[in-house]
């Protein structure tokens, strides 16, 4: 019999080892997803990569429209940081069915304290980024000598200072929303303009396609509210613009607060009437007070393990009116 090369032993041995290993290194990678070297993929593909309806963050939807202000800017909607779902209308459905969206928790759901932004309207508009480069040249209302802008900052500045004393995290957020900011509650704070002094009182609204508990969150606030400032509720001026305002619109926009945040948008009254003008400028303690309390009620009421319970299902585009006859 003829003796065996060592060296080819040792090649062999070397061989088996390799192998060994780079078993152990996928069988211990797998549950985190495959891995490239290159354009080789090793381990199994795993979750929404395997599902067809799953459109990821930022890719198309669909179109959903065009701006009223601009028909020739067509609306393209897209899919939310951490992606969408899309399933198709059932067998029972009506041709003009569009289906559903079914929108997963966020990954990065807030640990820790309970955490609110407070949004001062207009403030840093000249920084909004491109996607939002129509809100540049807003600077807010403005009369006799006082400017929005400089209300909604001072009066988000108190309402942050009396959550956190409450044990609040809260983050005062410019014009400019983080991407797909997630957080316990968003509540975005303006005042308006009828440009002539007439009109008076305060308003509220949300968005559509959203998580259940904005009607809580509007309600808690719009309650306290009245009750501090004894101003009446302008339901008859709640325009399309406070319902569409730009950072519930998570479809359109990737700077937009995560559809399962609760959010609301707050004008507090109108810098063109005297007696508005005068509550908010020289009483804005009272209104900070007002709006922090509503929003204190609204957590008390309203758990984390409640607004981040489950994924969200939504129509897949905004309901649009029937044409008329």
């Amino acid at each position: 019999m003829r003796a065996t090369d060592p060296w080819r032993v040792l090649a062999a041995v070397m061989v088996v080892v390799a192998i060994g290993a780079t078993t152990v290194f996928v069988a211990n990678a797998a549950p985190f997803g495959p891995i490239r070297l290159g354009a080789i993929q090793i381990g199994p593909a795993s979750g929404a990569a395997l599902d067809p309806s799953f459109v990821p963050a930022g890719a198309p939807i669909g179109m959903i429209g065009s701006d009223p202000d601009d028909p020739e800017d067509p609306w393209s909607a897209a899919a939310p940081p951490g992606g969408v779902f899309v399933q198709a209308p059932g067998p029972a459905a009506t041709p003009s069915s569009t289906g559903t969206l079914r929108i997963p928790v966020p990954r990065n759901v807030p640990t820790g304290p309970r955490r609110v932004a407070i949004q001062a309207g207009h403030w840093k508009s000249d920084e909004a980024p491109d996607e939002l480069r129509r809100l540049i040249p807003q600077t807010g209302a403005a009369w006799e000598g006082v400017n929005e802008v400089d209300i909604n900052v001072e009066i988000a500045q108190r309402v942050a200072l009396i959550l956190n004393a409450k044990g609040v995290a809260v983050d005062l957020l410019p014009t400019t929303v983080p991407v797909g900011y997630v957080a316990d509650a968003f509540v975005a704070l303006h005042a308006d303009s009828d440009g002539v002094g007439e009109a008076s009182g305060f308003k509220m609204a949300h968005g559509a396609r959203r998580g259940p508990y904005e009607d809580a969150l509007l309600s808690d606030i719009k309650s306290a509210y009245a009750a501090a400032t004894a101003l009446g509720y302008d339901e008859t001026h709640i325009t399309k613009n406070m319902r569409g305002y730009f950072a519930f619109n998570w479809s359109r926009f990737q700077h937009a607060v995560a559809a399962h945040t609760p959010a609301v948008i707050l004008e507090m009254g109108y810098v063109s009437n005297d007696d508005d003008r005068a509550l908010m400028v020289d009483h804005a303690d009272v209104l900070a007070t007002a709006i922090a309390g509503g929003i204190l009620t609204f957590l008390s009421d309203t758990p984390r393990s409640k607004i981040f319970g489950q994924d969200l299902v939504v129509p897949a585009f905004p309901s649009r009116p029937s044409p008329r006859p």
